[in-house]
């Protein structure tokens, strides 16, 4: 557990000690505080965390893991159907758990653990490499090579997914993040018929679960 104390001494000290802009984080209602979250220094853009000060060096042991959730419960997102969000959750949270049991992280009851986690997914949105204001324009206002040339962007599908930590006894935060996960393209811009599949979930599951379970079970 000692990596664990250094895992959060570090995040805490970055947190309270370089704040940053965390316009990329938008405000869904899921944690406590948004302002406070800042980009850690290791990701481009797409990791923003809080440690409160009172949680500075605290230990982390047994894990006990709610499921996997959207938020709210009954979230519609936009390029998502909800029979394929329901589906990407589910096998987040089975992964997660999975390996959380290979490291002896997971708990099985909230009694037999010190810290209990929280995730949901809050947002889906689509992404492209050159966003320009050509993208904010309807497209049946446009002439027909613009279209055209509007219509030849890739999207590639961006998951948030948001994760609240307490101390098992006292239900107190100890650890808030944002965390921003890109999937496989999906289309091009402009696309009526936009929209994510399984298929293209797969890198989001796999990056997501694998960096979580890094931090907690060897954290840099």
């Amino acid at each position: 557990m000692k990596k664990i104390l250094t895992f959060f001494l570090c995040l805490g000290l970055l947190s309270n000690l370089h704040a940053q802009d965390n316009r990329a984080v938008t405000p869904n209602g899921f944690l406590s505080d948004y302002s406070r979250l800042v980009l850690d220094p290791r990701s481009a853009d797409n990791y923003f965390h809080y440690t409160p000060p009172e949680a500075l060096g605290r230990k982390v042991g047994k894990i006990y893991f709610l499921k996997i959730t959207s938020y709210p419960e009954d979230k519609q997102f936009d390029l998502i159907d909800r029979p394929t969000a329901d589906a990407m959750m589910e096998k987040l949270d089975q992964i997660l758990r999975k390996k959380l049991k290979e490291k002896n992280l997971l708990a099985d009851t909230p009694e037999q653990a010190d810290t209990i986690i929280q995730v949901a997914a809050t947002e889906a949105k689509a992404i492209d490499a050159g966003r320009d204001v050509i993208d904010f324009i309807p497209l049946r206002l446009l002439t027909k090579p613009i279209k055209d040339a509007a219509m030849g962007k890739q999207q590639q599908i961006v998951v948030t997914l948001e994760m609240l930590m307490r101390d098992a006894k006292t239900n107190q935060i100890v650890f808030e993040a944002v965390h921003h996960t890109a999937g496989k393209n999906i289309g091009r811009t402009g696309d009526p018929k936009l929209q994510a599949n399984s298929k293209s979930l797969e890198p989001v599951v796999d990056v997501w679960t694998n960096k979580i379970v890094s931090e907690f079970a060897d954290p840099k």
